[in-house]
């Protein structure tokens, strides 16, 4: 039976460690892990561990102080019937799509539950080749564009000891234009709703 995970604070120093890649594909306690990673991204088991956030688009092992190159990717939500895959070794290049002379990076929001009560503005790559491993050691290669493509960076990151804000910190990570830091939930909520009104505005 599958075991509730909780995550580590943001100041915990796995947050901040290179994952070590996984070679042993047949090892049990693998097995257990991804059951219990699997278990504990969906929304009750959220709720239960008292997650800032009631879905999630993917959890890296180190977000639970697991020491494992792993990551759930759930892009749609970790809610029942979702996508849900198991990235081992993950990793990826940016691609310049037909037409590009270079690869495109675009702004967008990011949350993380390793991060609460805080949003971030975040340049990604709009296009990436990504390749990870399955649960069963096949090697998957794939090209990834836009929302996709953004959780996967952001997931991988986690496993290279990168949060999204790291460079607001001294610390490494992606390309953060700006940060913004709530005071308390409702806070945080008035500001999605105001962002809601003002996409339907444009």
């Amino acid at each position: 039976m599958p075991s509730l995970l909780f995550f580590v604070e943001k100041t915990h120093p796995i947050l901040r460690e290179v994952m070590p890649e996984i070679t042993d594909f047949s090892d049990p306690a693998l097995r257990q892990l991804i059951d219990d990673m699997c278990y504990s991204i969906m929304p009750p088991q959220l709720k239960a561990a008292s997650a800032p956030h009631e879905s999630a688009a993917g959890m890296a092992a180190n977000q639970w102080g697991i020491n494992k190159r792993v990551f759930i990717f759930t892009p749609d939500g970790s809610g029942e019937g979702n996508r849900m895959e198991v990235m081992i070794n993950p990793s990826y290049v940016p691609l310049a799509r037909f037409g590009e002379t270079q690869p495109k990076l675009i702004t967008g929001f990011e949350g993380c539950f390793s991060i609460p009560l805080t949003v971030g503005k975040v340049n990604r790559y709009e296009a990436i080749s990504a390749t990870y491993y399955d649960i069963h050691g096949k090697k998957i290669e794939c090209i990834m564009e836009g929302w996709e493509a953004r959780v996967f960076q952001h997931e991988t990151d986690h496993l290279n000891g990168k949060l999204f804000d790291g460079k607001c910190d001294q610390f490494a990570g992606p390309d953060c234009v700006e940060r913004i830091v709530f005071n308390n939930d409702e806070e945080m909520e008035a500001y999605w709703m105001n962002q809601v009104r003002l996409s339907r505005e444009r």
